[in-house]
């Protein structure tokens, strides 16, 4: 408790707020409640990681194990905080709701699911869990910058979690962080996942906007494995060479595991016309060559008998 600064009290506070906040509605629209699952997905699981990730830096602060400094601490903090304000702010004025989805393409540029101007949705009222969103996000950036320059926040050090032995960038590590890259952008940028047939014709889609938390969940290990990758190249990596390419392959299962799934079970529902597109097997085989390289270089470091 000696390296708790008032204000990560408030950053607490703040984050009890926000995960406080998913379990309500955040709008009404055409009379139904929406809540930030169905309403706002991809909103909804920044808010969740903005206040794990606030929680999480918070306890490290507390148990002295936080990799970087105490001001460090804060500015990270105050980051995503105020990036989840500034996105639920934005979601205020421009609901996720309407579309300017062009005839026979939908990705995640041209629907307001993501991203439009506030001429473009359609009104909607926000709730009280809108508002405790936003409550929390702004605490929580303001909790974490006020640490940040706090007189004793500055005494607090960081703690690198840095492995003993380091190999560097390995081939395998590469090819991993290739394949996390791969099965994010073909997966889930522009390229087609589905191609739905209806009364309308033909229409393409992105895997971002049919199924948002996939690609949430997509995104967040693609991002992992490269800054795991990118610590093995600075030779900062927080494990051995071994147990590194074994959370690499665990991690890139469990992306391609679900698109995998998504392959399979489309969430169109089993009435639908849904053709798969190729993108979608490029992705899913991605996501597998990142489980493969990620094994191999776990399985070579323990077959040349180092974990280094």
């Amino acid at each position: 408790m000696q390296r708790m600064t008032s204000w990560l009290w408030v950053v607490l506070a703040g984050a009890a707020l926000q995960l406080s906040s998913l379990t309500t509605d955040y709008f009404i629209f055409e009379g139904e409640a929406q809540s930030a699952w169905m309403g706002l997905p991809t909103t909804a699981e920044l808010v969740l990681f903005c206040g794990l990730a606030a929680l999480v830096m918070v306890g490290l602060t507390m148990a002295a194990r936080c990799p970087v400094s105490g001001p460090a601490t804060g500015r990270i903090i105050a980051t995503v905080g105020l990036i989840a304000a500034l996105q639920l702010a934005y979601r205020v004025i421009a609901p996720p709701f309407g579309s300017v989805t062009p005839e026979h393409v939908s990705s995640f540029t041209n629907t307001c699911l993501f991203l439009c101007l506030p001429s473009q949705a359609l009104p909607a009222d926000p709730q009280p869990g809108m508002w405790m969103a936003i409550a929390g996000s702004a605490a929580i950036a303001i909790g974490g910058f006020l640490h940040s320059i706090a007189p004793a926040a500055k005494a607090i050090p960081a703690r690198p979690w840095t492995a003993s032995t380091q190999a560097g960038l390995t081939p395998w590590l590469s090819l991993a962080a290739l394949g996390a890259i791969g099965q994010l952008l073909f997966g889930f940028t522009w390229f087609t996942f589905y191609r739905t047939i209806g009364k309308s014709g033909e229409h393409s889609w992105s895997g971002w906007l049919p199924m948002p938390h996939t690609a949430s969940w997509t995104f967040a290990i693609t991002l992992a494995i490269v800054l795991l990758a990118w610590s093995a190249a600075r030779r900062r990596a927080p494990l051995n060479s071994s147990d590194l390419g074994a959370l690499i392959a665990f991690l890139a299962f469990t992306s391609a595991a679900r698109i995998g799934f998504r392959i399979i079970d489309s969430p169109f529902g089993p009435t639908s016309n849904v053709e798969i597109g190729p993108a979608a097997y490029l992705s899913f085989l991605s996501g597998l060559l990142a489980v493969v390289a990620g094994a191999i270089q776990a399985a070579s470091f323990r077959a040349k008998g180092t974990r280094g």
